[in-house]
């Protein structure tokens, strides 16, 4: 126990204590998979403004310096050959294309559009799913905790007991296989304080990667598993659904999931329609046989056209894009029905088991007012020898068991608290 004391006290030397809401804030900042979701976000909205500047013009260089080695010659019968080219060549220039009539454009905004909106539910899921795991951890390391101090509290009862039932046997009040009871009854609790002392280790190396940090990273935890949320929950079923159908960004990305598919269609189907576009050229050619150009061999050629363009044939890619994208849709629709069914399967049983939670916590509460007041009148009882030690140690194991149970109905609580919250969409008073 000391060493465990110690251990323990220098963990808070070398940690600051944390609240649930800083570590949340903790790991939306450090944790990959938040990260990963807010940079895909991010790209979304950068492709999404480059599709939005579709109508704008495209403005392009051109300067080129070549040499001609197979100059064509025209022989003329009496005055020898003479080159038809020059061979050097030289061209500077400017294009502007600018697009009138581009199907693709809208279709690919549209789409660009949804698929922006579809990674930012997207983002605020994987922003949900951290805290809830934040949550898990954070009251898993609190019921660590407790665990190791009803396991403490039990080994040194049983020590207690032991050490009062060898004076008994001293003084000839007690017999031999009462002692050795007593004194097996102690060993017994050791094993349980060593594991709840590696399940301790275990919480504490999960909360730290929970947040995004090292696995030899520690923290001191500031809170209790008693805390009740700040925020509200829902009071009934239907009110949480009503919540839900408004904020959970899961059922959100279902319908831009949808749309998304529709965009795709459309886009595919945009590639079957002529395109019209009007480009200008403006260009300096010159040509010497040798390489010293100078301004005045430039001459200066524009052209402004308008083209229109239609597609005849692709090799069938247009017709595979179309049914690929149809299909995509069909895959998309399935997906979100299924997304809004996982979503009502969840929020109802995180409903039935905040319920269940609940009531295991008052259940819980009471009993272990009871297991304290029967453990007390048990030592009386056993010093005053008017009950065996082990009538005493199952009062006592009695106790430990129901410390036990409401610790992790408190812990159930909690975790049920944050996984109705999930359900709904509403994880805003986990954050600072």
């Amino acid at each position: 126990m000391r060493c465990m004391a110690a251990i323990a006290l220098l963990i808070s030397l070398n940690a600051g204590a944390v609240t649930l809401e800083e570590a949340v804030g903790i790991a939306l900042e450090n944790r990959g998979d938040v990260q990963s979701a807010l940079m895909s976000y991010e790209s979304a909205v950068w492709k999404s403004r480059n599709a939005d500047l579709w109508f704008l013009p495209s403005v392009n260089g051109q300067l080129a310096f070549s040499k001609n080695y197979d100059i064509q010659e025209m022989t003329i019968p009496g005055m020898g050959s003479i080159p038809m080219g020059s061979k050097y060549s030289s061209i500077a220039g400017i294009s502007i294309t600018v697009p009138l009539f581009v199907p693709q454009g809208p279709a690919g905004s549209r789409l660009a559009s949804r698929a922006e909106e579809l990674s930012l539910q997207q983002s605020r899921a994987a922003e949900m799913d951290a805290i809830v795991q934040v949550v898990r951890a954070f009251y898993g390391v609190l019921l660590s905790q407790e665990m190791l101090d009803v396991s403490a509290e039990a080994l040194d009862i049983a020590e207690a007991g032991y050490e009062l039932a060898a004076l008994k046997h001293d003084v000839g009040t007690i017999s031999r296989f009462e002692l050795l009871q007593s004194r097996v009854a102690w060993e017994n609790r050791k094993p349980g304080l060593i594991s709840a002392e590696n399940a301790l280790q275990n919480a504490n190396v999960g909360f730290a990667v929970t947040l995004g940090k090292d696995n030899d990273a520690h923290f001191q935890i500031e809170g209790c598993l008693d805390d009740e949320p700040d925020f509200k929950i829902p009071e009934t079923l239907e009110e949480a659904r009503e919540i839900m159908y408004q904020n959970n960004p899961d059922r959100q990305a279902a319908e831009y999931l949808e749309l998304v598919g529709d965009a795709g269609v459309d886009m595919a189907r945009a590639s079957f329609l002529p395109r019209l576009v009007f480009q200008t050229d403006l260009s300096y050619l010159a040509a010497r046989n040798d390489i010293d150009f100078e301004i005045d061999d430039y001459e200066r050629n524009l052209v402004a056209s308008v083209a229109l363009q239609i597609p005849l044939f692709n090799g069938f890619s247009d017709i595979s894009g179309y049914n690929a994208a149809r299909a995509e849709r069909i895959s998309s629709e399935a997906s979100a029905r299924s997304i809004r069914q996982v979503t009502d399967l969840s929020l109802v049983s995180a409903w039935n088991n905040l319920k269940a939670a609940r009531e295991s916590v008052t259940a819980t509460c009471s009993t272990v007012e009871l297991a304290i007041e029967g453990a007390s009148i048990a030592n009386i009882s056993y010093e005053a020898g008017m009950i065996t030690r082990l009538e005493m140690d199952q009062s006592f194991l009695a106790l430990t068991t129901a410390r036990t149970n409401h610790a992790n109905a408190l812990y159930n609580l909690r975790t049920a608290e944050a996984e109705l919250m999930r359900a709904a969409g509403l994880m805003e008073g986990y954050l600072k």
